[in-house]
C-alpha cells in the first residue's frame, strides 16, 4: 500500500482482491506522534485495519503485548503505522470499488 498526503487528506493505493490497483481518498493526514504513543506497550503490531465502509472509518490494531490485544484506533495513528511499514489490511466496499 503507498500513502500520498495532500494536505489534510490521504491518498492510499491499495490493492483490490481481484488484483487491479485503486486509489482511496482517506479523510486525515498521519500522525506519528500518536501512532507511537497508541502503540507503546505493543511488542508486536501484526497488522492495522482501517474499515471505509459504512458512515465513518473505523481502524483497529492487533498486536502481541503480554498476550494478543486488539484496540481502536484513529485514522490519523492507523495511516502512520501503514506509513511505518505495518502490514495493513483497507476494506473498500464493493460499490465503491467498482466491482459487483
Amino acid at each position: 500500500m503507498g500513502l500520498t498526503v495532500a494536505g489534510s487528506s490521504t491518498v492510499a493505493t491499495v490493492r483490490l482482491s481481484g488484483g487491479a490497483l485503486r486509489d482511496v481518498v482517506l479523510a486525515g493526514a498521519p500522525d506519528a506522534a500518536l501512532a507511537r504513543r497508541l502503540s507503546a506497550g505493543f511488542r508486536r503490531v501484526v497488522w492495522v485495519r482501517i474499515d471505509t465502509g459504512g458512515d465513518d472509518v473505523h481502524c483497529e490494531l492487533f498486536g502481541l503485548t503480554r498476550r494478543p490485544r486488539r484496540t481502536r484506533l484513529p485514522l490519523s495513528a492507523a495511516l502512520a503505522l501503514a506509513d511505518a511499514g505495518a502490514p495493513t489490511v483497507v476494506r473498500v466496499p464493493a460499490a465503491a470499488a467498482g466491482e459487483a
